[in-house]
């Protein structure tokens, strides 16, 4: 009685396994196949490239910083959003100094700072000089009063749709 060979994954012969085999076949040695994996390196190349230079990118804003206002406080935290409760954007904290400003807004009672006798509900969109984007309290701005926008920064308001803060 003769038995007919069964078809395996290994090649009796050499030890290896014949699936690999194939696969090494299919890929092809030729000109155009090398050509294929040199162009595939290059563009795994441009794109680690690419994500290292747009990691080092500053933030993206809808639009420039329309100004600049001036921190008047030592240690203002700069927050996510428009709430003391809201994450910290960064460690950085602000002490005297002057930051490109994008708008603010009004956060309403929830967005309420108070530091003494200064109080405001509007929270500034900032870029801080470790180029983090976002937010402070109004009531840490030179400028402005209690309860009111400060100058160097448009507001962002149902009222005017020119101005769109922009991460809100």
């Amino acid at each position: 009685m003769t038995t007919t060979p069964r078809h395996t994954d290994r090649d009796t012969a050499t030890g290896t396994g014949l699936r690999g085999t194939a696969r090494r076949a299919g890929r092809g040695t030729g000109p155009g196949a090398v050509g294929a994996r040199v162009l595939r390196s290059l563009v795994g190349l441009l794109v680690a490239a690419a994500s290292i230079l747009l990691s080092a990118a500053p933030p993206a804003a809808a639009h420039p910083p329309s100004g600049e206002v001036h921190v008047w406080a030592s240690d203002v935290r700069v927050r996510s959003c428009q709430s003391r409760t809201c994450d910290l954007a960064t460690t950085e904290r602000l002490s005297r100094v002057k930051v490109k400003a994008y708008c603010q807004v009004d956060a309403g009672e929830s967005g309420r700072v108070t530091d003494g006798r200064l109080t405001n509900t509007y929270w500034v969109q900032i870029i801080t000089p470790g180029r983090t984007l976002g937010w402070i309290s109004a009531v840490y701005v030179s400028g402005g009063s209690n309860n009111g926008p400060v100058p160097g920064a448009p507001v962002d308001s149902l009222s005017d749709p020119t101005v769109d803060c922009e991460y809100i």
